[in-house]
Order: structure tokens, then sequence, then C-alpha cells
């Protein structure tokens, strides 16, 4: 059986390697008089139809990376992200006699999405509820952090984002047009001392035992302020090493300067919160969720934010094709150029980076669009490999691409045709957006069909 599958991955890969002219091999495979003719068809564009959703609730437990900051874009509206996380002790301290000095806590980030003028206001708070750390615990984007916080404000911090740069040099592929950051930045809040006070007076048990120390201090969070024009969203780095907060201290007659750091490990409960406002000042905002009212463009964005759906009935037209061979099927998406740079001000112009792959999923009979497991419902052609599939972002052409050439076999067989779910990949951890070219654009949505008639 796997035999046979990897020989007909081999034969459909040697077919979609084809341009616009067919490729003789396997060929001599068919007997005499079989084939027919060879052909190449694009669908008619005012066949398909395309609308912009707000996207499924997204699961935020532990992602690679922790979003925050408050950003207004020009085009998608305000969207704050924040997050709550533990932390955890490492070596025993003795308190004994010990005066407390400063508690800082300091994040790390290396990118930010958004300006780099606006300065916006972080906020932390300790936690007054528990942080359920298990995995088959589901946290989600809507998560109300600020009601599982206390009132008081540990420390606030007025912040630009910003970056160091490389000297311009070709070794991490920098230019002056597009000049790349090598140089790990931070964040520091200097925490009110009565946290301090706190953490000091634990007792030997929760200074020692992490289940423990849990209980007695139950992590922060971390808010990002409102903003009603510009910002940015950093991706900060938790569970780098650097990522900590540190109590330093001294005791009486010693000149030590002492430390102890409390880290965010894998074990380390974290959950972010989304907030996209509804979208209420986003461009789209009169046809979001509503396809009967269709855009000229299709709108996607991480952060439990924006996908679209994707309808192609006249696919079902080919159900009664069984004489036919489908080579190539090629779903061609069109970036949105004007989308990409936006001007906050006459010395800086925002570009915005698209995801670097999204992903297409189908929609079953009920409009479903999980299977009984939670997953998104993939074509078969995924099976083949992303290489083959596709979906990867081509900056030279500023298209998305995917081959659905077994899944047009599919429907030949019978299966059903109800439409597509695009969306993003990485959602949780990443900021990212693109505008698409919809399908009742100027350009369209392409979907080009090659294939082999056979008697």
């Amino acid at each position: 059986m796997y035999k046979f599958v990897a020989g007909f991955a081999l034969i459909v890969i040697t077919f979609w390697g084809c341009k616009d002219e067919m490729n003789k091999t396997g060929f001599d495979l068919l007997l005499p008089g079989d084939l027919v003719s060879a052909r190449k068809v694009t669908v008619d564009k005012t066949t398909i139809k395309s609308y912009t959703v707000t996207d499924e609730k997204l699961r935020t437990n532990k992602p690679e990376f922790n979003l925050l900051g408050t950003f207004n874009d020009p085009v998608f509206g305000k969207t704050t992200t924040d997050f709550a996380c533990q932390f955890r002790v490492g070596v025993y301290h003795d308190f004994t006699g010990a005066i407390f000095d400063t508690l800082k806590l300091t994040l790390l980030y290396r990118e930010s999405y958004g300006d780099m003028i606006t300065p916006q206001s972080l906020k932390v708070y300790e936690l007054n509820s528990d942080l359920n750390g298990l995995d088959n615990f589901l946290y989600y984007q809507d998560i109300d952090l600020k009601s599982m916080a206390k009132s008081k404000v540990l420390a606030e911090n007025m912040y630009v984002p910003k970056f160091k740069l490389d000297s311009l040099t070709n070794k991490y592929g920098s230019t002056k047009k597009i000049p790349k950051d090598t140089v790990q930045q931070e964040i520091n809040f200097y925490l009110d001392l009565s946290l301090a006070e706190k953490l000091m007076a634990a007792d030997s048990l929760q200074r020692s035992d992490n289940d423990a120390f849990l209980k007695y201090f139950k992590g922060l969070y971390i808010e990002a302020g409102d903003l009603n024009e510009g910002g940015s969203i950093i991706r900060t780095r938790p569970m780098a090493a650097a990522s900590e907060m540190n109590l330093y201290y001294h005791k009486p007659n010693d000149t030590t300067k002492y430390v102890i750091s409390y880290r965010m490990n894998s074990s380390s409960a974290r959950t972010s919160r989304f907030d996209h406002y509804k979208y209420l000042t986003a461009r789209f905002a009169n046809t979001l969720d509503k396809p009967d009212q269709q855009d000229s463009l299709i709108y996607l964005q991480t952060t439990g934010g924006l996908s679209s759906k994707i309808e192609i009935p006249s696919l079902s037209n080919w159900k009664d094709s069984v004489n036919c061979a489908i080579n190539k099927a090629e779903l061609i998406l069109q970036v949105d150029n004007k989308s990409l740079f936006e001007i906050i001000s006459p010395n800086d112009t925002i570009k915005f980076t698209v995801p670097e792959k999204v992903i297409l999923s189908l929609i079953d009979k009920e409009g479903k669009i999980f299977d009984s497991k939670g997953s998104l419902i993939s074509p078969s052609d995924l099976a083949l490999g992303e290489a083959y599939y596709g979906g990867t972002y081509d900056p030279k052409l500023g298209t998305y691409r995917f081959n659905l050439a077994n899944h047009l076999q599919d429907i030949i067989k019978g299966k059903g045709n109800y439409g597509f779910y695009l969306t993003t990949d990485n959602k949780n951890a990443i900021f990212r957006r693109v505008v698409l070219k919809g399908a009742n654009s100027k350009v369209g949505i392409r979907f080009d069909i090659t294939y082999t008639k056979i008697k």
C-alpha cells in the first residue's frame, strides 16, 4: 500500500511540474487510442464567491511567544494583546536578615508590528486567581485577565519599541532599504516593593516547592493600555533565559549583592488575551460576516481575528467527468499591494509583513470547518506534503498558491463541494495580517485546471 501511495504521489508531482503544456511522462502507460486530449481551463471568476468572516475562537494556552501592545491598524482597526503568566522558583534562598532593594521584571522581544513612535502604557498586576497549566485545560482569546488580577498596579511603563540595527553589512541580509535587527531588545518594569516584601515573607516550603509557591504567588498580568491611534504589538519571548523577575537584596554587614530569579519555563502556565473591538473601525466593517455583501477584497489576520470563505460551485460540474485525469488544479490568491504600506507621518512609513503561510481547509456539508477531533478539515492534497500542496507566500509574485488536483479528483468521484476556509498560520504567537484580492475584484481569484481526457 505504501509503495502504491508513494508511486502515485511521484506521478502527481511529476505532472505538477508542468507549465501550460501537458507533460508527456506516463502517457506510454495508456493503451493506444485512450488519450483524447490535454487541456487547461480557467474557472470563470464570476462564478467564484469570497467574503471575510470573524475567525473561530482561538486557544491561547502556552503560545511560543506572548504578544503585547495595542495597535490601531489603518485598515483592520484596533487590536489589543496582553497576557498572564506564572513564575517558578529555582535555587532555594535563605532570606534571614535580608533587606530587599529592587524587584525587576524583564521581558525580551525581537519584533514590533506597527509604528515605533507612539508610546503606550504597559501595566503589571499580581494575579489573584490561579492559572491552570494542564495541557488539556483550554484558555481562549476572550479570557478576562483583568478580572483575575488584583487592582493594585505594581508597575507602569510608557514604552516605545526600539531596535538596534546591524552595521548594514550583508552578513544578516541587511540593506539600507530594509535594515535588519540583530540585537535582542528588552522591556524592564521596576515592580512595587510590596511584592518584594511578599516574596521574601514566603516560608521555607513556599520558597523550595513550586506547587506551594504557585499557591502563594499566582503570577503576573501584563496589561496593554488603550490607544486611539498608532501603537504597535511586540512579540515577547517569555521562555528566553533573560525573561525573568529578579529580586535584588542585601544583608547587614555584608557587601555581597544577592539576587534570586523567578522564571517562566515549559511547566509555567501562560495565556494571552486578544481583543479586536468587533472591528468597529475597520474599513470592511459593513461587509464582515455578510456573505451576500461581497467586498472586492478579503482579509486575514492572526490572533483569532479574521478568516475568509471561498466558494466555487462550478467545481461540482466536474462530478460526472469520470474520464478526466486531473493533473493540476491551482488556486491562486493575489495580495493587494496597496495594503502593504501605510504612511503614518512625513518621515515614517509602516511596512506590513504578511503571513509567511496561510492555510486552506474544507467546509463540510453542515458548514463546519473542524472534524470530530477539532482539527481543520484538510483537502487530500495536503497528505502529499506542504511543498506540493502550497500556501507559502511568494514575495516576487505577491501570491499564495494551492494545488488541489486530488481534491478535484475527489469531487469527480462524488465527494461534496461545499467551499473552502482560508486562515492564517501560527495564529496565537505571531501578529500578521494580509489583504487579498477578492473574487469580484478586477484581478479576482483564479482557479486553473490542467487535465487529461481519456476514452
